[in-house]
């Protein structure tokens, strides 16, 4: 069982979920560019530098998803359970799906703005490299030692596959539940051969 967030962290978490949600409001209305940090931390009620100290960039803004350290804490529970691409699987279903689908008209907006701004995308697709490569080393701790060049194949496999569900996702507009989704693409990816 997961421990729960000490009361600082809850009141961090809280005080992102703000400034996530004053600032989409600001970006959709105005434009990412036009927007500044200053104008956010004033709608969102806070000082411009502890935007800077929670996010370090307008484009984490967006980009932040409150669950990810859950998501780290899965993969180390799931990886001494299953096969590593089925843990991968069973992570992104469990830790995002009902989240996602329970908080389902702000985040389907959050990742369709991400889709639609070239700033934001950018720096998704710099986040998901990153995240590709956390998932990399993770996974070289569990592959015997013949199979650990495979870790980053795996691993980008998997965030491929994770980014594909989203992208169904929103531009279905959600009507599809995210964890379905996730599970046909990894669906698809065990069975790459049979689809040619």
């Amino acid at each position: 069982m997961l421990a729960m967030p000490s009361l600082r962290e809850r009141n961090r978490r809280n005080a992102m979920r703000t400034t996530q949600r004053a600032a989409l409001e600001l970006f959709e209305a105005r434009g990412f560019a036009a927007v500044t940090v200053a104008e956010i931390a004033e709608e969102a009620g806070m000082a411009a530098s502890t935007i800077y100290r929670h996010f370090e960039t307008k484009e984490a803004i967006v980009l932040w998803d409150e669950h990810d350290a859950d998501l780290e804490a899965a993969f180390v529970r799931e990886f001494s359970r299953q096969k590593p691409l089925a843990a991968l699987r069973a992570v992104f279903t469990s830790e995002l799906s009902d989240r996602y689908d329970q908080d389902l008209e702000f985040q389907l907006r959050r990742v369709r703005y991400i889709y639609a701004t070239e700033e934001v995308h950018v720096a998704a697709g710099e986040m998901d490299y990153r995240d590709a490569a956390e998932i990399t080393t993770a996974l070289q701790l569990v592959l015997s030692p013949e199979h650990r060049h495979a870790a980053p194949i795996m691993a980008g496999a998997a965030m491929s596959a994770l980014d594909a569900a989203f992208d169904r996702w929103q531009q279905g507009g959600g009507a599809t539940p995210l964890g379905t989704l996730i599970g046909e693409a990894f669906d698809a990816l065990a069975n790459l051969d049979g689809l040619a």
